[in-house]
């Protein structure tokens, strides 16, 4: 039985329910809190109210995409996953560049350095402190993925670095992979990079992919073995559904429904109910999920976006 890392321990991957595959519960300080307060979400009360919400409206695992070193707080994150009984799977590696000063370590070390404090959160269990202090303070909650970041049109050198350092733990360990595109650009170069590191693309999740809803490119994508995840639903300022939902409605008419993933990435608090916004975290499965039956989606394809394709993704990696 594939068991995955979660803040309420190590789960049957057949427990997690049905999983968002991409959310942020906490974003506690940072350099982008401190340029965009709107990313704030500190708040462990606003967090368990949001989540009861997800909750109530069928939800199950949440996959958090908040790394170390811009606001992850794995200790909050433990607080709300006890106080909810929500799983939440965390991550190890890195966001995109504007979340972090320009002489962050990341950008000093060389892979084989990155290599090594990233396994020690996968293996051994992530730091409290979030490597922003000389004291490393181990959780027994061991990091469920590992996250990377591009840029627009371009995979830089450090995401290189990056790519090359999972590459080398992938020599002890395999993990998940979640790859944030800034508008789902250069996903193709990404797929390349990972394969010279020999990195099976099967365990690669590209997230906002939807932003460039572009059939001929996903289908090229999930032909190649990734996943990809989309999360524009709800927040319109990107573009209308109806795109979204075709192109989902494509990928499965094409055999290819089995590469999608749904995420919400409610990263801001004016997203949330809790804080006085919207959609808030349960839009995905009170609104857009009725409207995907509406449209003519089945429950064995909802089914499959829900459940399978987000426990395949985690268990692709997860050590035994």
């Amino acid at each position: 039985m594939q068991m995955i890392e979660t803040t309420l321990g190590k789960l049957p991957v057949e427990q997690l329910g049905q999983i968002n595959a991409h959310d942020h519960v906490i974003m506690d300080g940072g350099y982008t809190v401190v340029k965009t307060p709107d990313f704030k979400l500190d708040s462990v009360e606003k967090a368990i109210e949001e989540l009861t919400y997800w909750k109530n409206a069928g939800g199950g695992a949440v996959v958090d995409a908040q790394p170390f070193g811009c606001g992850r707080n794995a200790s909050k994150l433990i607080q709300v996953s006890q106080a909810t009984q929500i799983p939440i799977i965390v991550s190890t590696g890195f966001q995109s560049r504007e979340f972090y000063l320009p002489d962050h370590w990341q950008y000093k070390y060389d892979e084989e350095t990155i290599a090594s404090l990233l396994y020690a959160e996968c293996a051994e269990g992530v730091d409290l402190n979030g490597y922003e202090s000389p004291i490393v303070k181990r959780s027994d909650v061991k990091a469920g993925f590992i996250k990377v970041a591009a840029d627009y049109q371009l995979v830089s050198p450090y995401t290189k670095t990056h790519i090359r350092a999972i590459g080398l733990i992938y020599q002890k360990i395999a993990m998940p992979i979640l790859v944030h595109t800034d508008m789902g650009t250069a996903a193709d170069e990404l797929a390349d990079a990972f394969e010279q590191s020999k990195i099976p693309l099967n365990h690669v999740m590209l997230c906002h992919m939807d932003r460039n809803p572009d059939f001929y490119v996903h289908r090229r994508l999930a032909e190649r073995g990734v996943f990809l995840q989309y999360d524009s639903p709800g927040r319109i300022k990107y573009q209308p559904e109806n795109l979204v939902v075709k192109l989902m409605r494509d990928m499965f008419d094409a055999g290819l429904g089995d590469h999608i993933l749904l995420g919400g990435d409610m990263a801001r608090r004016s997203y949330w109910k809790s804080y006085g916004g919207g959609p808030g975290f349960d839009y995905l499965l009170a609104k857009f999920t009725p409207r995907l039956r509406d449209e003519g989606f089945t429950e064995d394809e909802l089914h499959t976006i829900w459940h399978r394709n987000p426990a395949r993704w985690l268990a692709s990696g997860q050590p035994q």
